[in-house]
C-alpha cells in the first residue's frame, strides 16, 4: 500500500511538472511566434497598380529606451522592461522589412526616447544601439531619419538648440533633402518657430514632392509654418508624434487641414490622388507598445508615378494582450505549485494526527471532564 501511495504521488509531481512545462511552452510559442506569423500572413499585399513605383516603409516613434530614463521602474526591474520592449519595436521592424522589400525607409522622429537630453557620449552609445536594433539590410536604397521632439527638442521646456539639431543630421549622416526615381522627399521641422531649416529643391515636372515631418503640420496654424509647406509645392505629406493612425485633407492652396478620418481597418488599403487639388497628409502609427497604445504599427506607402499613393498600416500584434497572457500563465503555474505544496502539508498533519490519536484523546476527555 505505502508502494502504491508512493507512486501515485510520484507519478502526479510528474504530471504537475509536464502541465507547468506544456502551460510555458505553449505561451511562449503562441506569444513569441505564433501570433506574429499570424499576423503577419494576414497583412496586405500592395503591388503598383501603373508600372513604376517606390515602396517607403514608415516607423515612428519608436523611442528606443534608455537606462537613463525617469519613467523606467529601478534596476533590476529595468533591465527586463527595456530589453522587452526594444525586442518588440526590433522584430516588428525586420518582420515589416521581410513583407515589404523598400526602396525607401523613413524614421518619422523620436529614434531615441531621451536623445534631447543626452550630452554627445550617450547620444552616441545610443545611436549605437538604435542601429543594431534597426538593422536595414543592403537591398533598401536610403534611409531618412527624421529629428523628433525627443531627439532634438522642442516640445514644453525641451529647447530646440543649433547643436542638438546638427549632432542628430551629423550622427545620422542626414541632409534634410533626399531624391528616388521620381520622388523628392523633403523634411521639415515644425518644431521651433523661430528658425525651420528646409532645404527647396528645384521643381521639375513629372516629379512627386514629399513632405515628411515628425510633427503633423497641416493641424498647424503657424503662418511661418504655412509659408513654408507652400513654397515646397507638395504633393503629400507624412507625420508622426500623435502615435495614431490619421489622415488630414487640405487644400494646396491653403495648407490647413479641413478633414480627418482615422484609418484604423485592419487588411485595408487606402488609395490617395496626389496629383489634384487635394493635399494630403498621413500621420503614422506608433510601432513602440511602450507609448501606452494598444495599436501599434509600421506604414507602407507605395508611390506611383501618376501621383496616387497606396497606403496600408502593418498592425502589429497587442503587446498588452501578449504580457495579460504571460500574467495568466504565471498565475496558473502558482497555483499548480502552490497545490503541490499543500497535499505534503495536509498528509503531514494526518500522519502527525494518527501518531498522536491517544493525547488528543485524553485531552478530550479531560476537557470533557472539567465541563462536567
Amino acid at each position: 500500500m505505502i508502494m502504491t501511495g508512493f507512486n501515485v504521488c510520484s507519478r502526479l509531481r510528474i504530471m504537475k511538472k509536464w502541465i507547468i512545462v506544456t502551460v510555458v511552452m505553449l505561451v511562449v510559442l503562441v506569444n513569441e511566434w505564433l501570433s506574429y506569423t499570424f499576423t503577419a500572413v494576414r497583412w496586405p499585399s500592395v503591388p503598383s497598380t501603373q508600372g513604376d513605383s517606390v515602396r517607403v516603409l514608415f516607423a515612428a516613434d519608436p523611442q528606443i529606451l534608455s537606462f537613463q530614463s525617469d519613467s523606467e521602474p529601478a534596476f533590476p526591474l529595468n533591465l527586463v522592461t527595456i530589453w522587452d520592449a526594444d525586442r518588440f519595436v526590433s522584430r516588428g521592424f525586420h518582420l515589416a522589412l521581410w513583407w515589404t522589400r523598400p526602396d525607401i525607409v523613413v524614421f518619422l522622429g523620436d529614434l531615441l526616447n531621451d536623445g534631447s537630453i543626452f550630452n554627445d557620449s550617450d547620444f552616441n552609445s545610443s545611436l549605437h544601439h538604435f542601429r543594431h536594433l534597426m538593422h536595414i539590410p543592403n537591398y533598401v536604397k536610403h534611409t531618412i531619419f527624421v529629428p523628433g521632439d525627443n531627439d532634438i527638442g522642442g516640445e514644453g521646456l525641451d529647447q530646440v538648440t543649433e547643436h542638438k539639431v546638427r549632432r542628430f543630421f551629423s550622427f545620422f549622416n542626414q541632409t534634410t533633402t533626399q531624391q528616388y526615381k521620381f520622388v523628392d522627399f523633403i523634411q521639415m521641422r515644425a518644431m521651433d518657430d523661430y528658425d525651420i531649416a528646409t532645404s527647396t529643391l528645384p521643381r521639375k515636372d513629372g516629379r512627386i514632392r514629399v513632405l515628411l515631418s515628425h510633427m503633423p503640420l497641416l493641424l498647424k496654424t503657424k503662418s511661418t509654418i504655412k509659408k513654408k509647406i507652400l513654397e515646397q509645392h507638395p504633393s503629400f505629406i507624412f507625420s508622426g508624434h500623435d502615435h495614431g493612425s490619421f489622415h488630414f485633407k487640405a487644400s494646396k492652396t491653403e495648407a490647413h487641414a479641413h478633414e480627418f478620418h482615422l484609418l484604423r481597418e485592419e487588411h485595408h488599403v487606402w488609395e490617395f490622388e496626389g496629383a489634384g487639388a487635394q493635399l494630403h497628409e498621413v500621420s503614422v502609427p506608433t510601432c513602440s507598445y511602450r507609448m501606452g497604445k494598444q495599436d501599434t504599427g509600421y506604414g507602407l506607402a507605395v508611390i506611383e508615378g501618376s501621383g496616387k499613393v497606396l497606403y496600408t498600416v502593418l498592425w502589429l500584434p497587442s503587446r498588452f494582450t501578449q504580457l495579460w497572457i504571460y500574467l495568466t500563465a504565471l498565475g496558473l503555474i502558482l497555483t499548480i505549485l502552490l497545490f503541490g505544496f499543500i497535499n505534503p502539508i495536509k498528509n503531514f498533519l494526518f500522519q502527525y494526527l494518527r501518531a498522536h490519536h491517544h493525547a488528543f484523546t485524553f485531552l478530550k476527555v479531560t476537557l470533557k471532564y472539567h465541563r462536567v
